[in-house]
């Protein structure tokens, strides 16, 4: 599982000049045809990892001032109201303070092939990810068919295969090893070892209710996702109707994915509140990047 911290202008139009009698008129000068925007190639594609999902409602650890190249950091919830935090070094709520994960982390869909939501990134492996650095960056994963241990359990489900979900980093996991590359945010998806935070900042439910009692994988069904609060069901919910999650066969299961670095998408930046200094210098992900599933 992801960790918390340590803890212009326009410019003014061009006017005739009212002295030059004998001067040119712009009313015969023609007007060039806009023209797209051109984009930076994509990234190269980044091959062999798998992902895992988690929702502990620590506060993000890229949350704390300082962390990666960004316009600021990213933004957290206050475990009490739900509202931001404008105290950036408030202590996490799964060590005793009161700074947690927004609702508004969990995935959602904005296409049938194409979801967005937030994760933390698996940072000890050789696939590229490297730390603090990348909080805030964006990447988009496409899942593959593969199965894990030589292709007798887990992978992505035959309906979720080639589809694309885009993550912004929140988190920096380095308690994980080998492959493993994102660990995307998702209610009721496991809370791993921080089994404190979701039941401080939603009172009234157990500890068991955020995952099933099942702190290592979470809710096995869809019905599961009913003891969730109802600010996180919605998050649940897309585990199993988009994500395919132990539909059939054990799949959706940890999938694996290829993935790239993108530029940020503003829905994500809008809930986030955060951005790469370079992210300008990525392709954003466009609908030729997904609809060929």
């Amino acid at each position: 599982n992801g960790t918390n911290g340590t803890n212009g202008t326009n410019g003014t139009n061009g006017t005739n000049d009212s002295n030059g009698s004998n001067g040119s008129s712009c009313a015969n000068a023609s007007t060039p045809a806009p023209t797209e925007p051109e984009h930076p190639p994509h990234a190269p594609w980044v091959l062999g990892t798998w992902t895992t999902g988690y929702w502990d409602c620590c506060k993000p650890s890229c949350a704390w001032p300082r962390k990666g190249r960004v316009d600021r950091p990213m933004l957290a919830c206050d475990a009490r109201t739900g509202r931001i935090m404008s105290d950036g070094n408030a202590r996490s709520v799964c060590d005793g303070g009161t700074s947690a994960s927004c609702a508004t982390h969990q995935p959602f869909t904005v296409h049938p092939h194409l979801t967005f939501g937030f994760a933390a990134a698996a940072v000890s492996g050789s696939h590229g990810l490297t730390g603090d650095e990348n909080c805030a960056q964006c990447f988009q994963l496409q899942f593959i068919d593969k199965m894990h241990d030589g292709g007798v359990w887990g992978g992505a489900h035959r309906h979720l295969v080639n589809k694309s979900m885009v993550v912004q980093v929140i988190n920096i996991g380095y308690d994980v090893t080998g492959h493993h590359s994102f660990d995307i945010q998702i209610p009721g998806a496991g809370q791993g070892i921080f089994s404190n935070g979701c039941r401080t900042q939603y009172p009234g439910f157990s500890t068991g209710d955020f995952d099933c009692n099942n702190r290592y994988g979470g809710c096995h069904n869809r019905a599961g996702c009913m003891r969730l609060p109802k600010a996180l069901q919605a998050g649940c919910y897309w585990r199993y109707d988009w994500f395919h999650w132990l539909k059939d066969g054990g799949q959706t299961n940890n999938p694996w994915v290829k993935f790239r670095r993108v530029r940020c998408p503003r829905e994500l930046v809008a809930i986030s509140g955060s951005k790469p200094l370079d992210d300008d210098d990525f392709r954003p992900v466009t609908p030729s990047d997904y609809h060929h599933v």
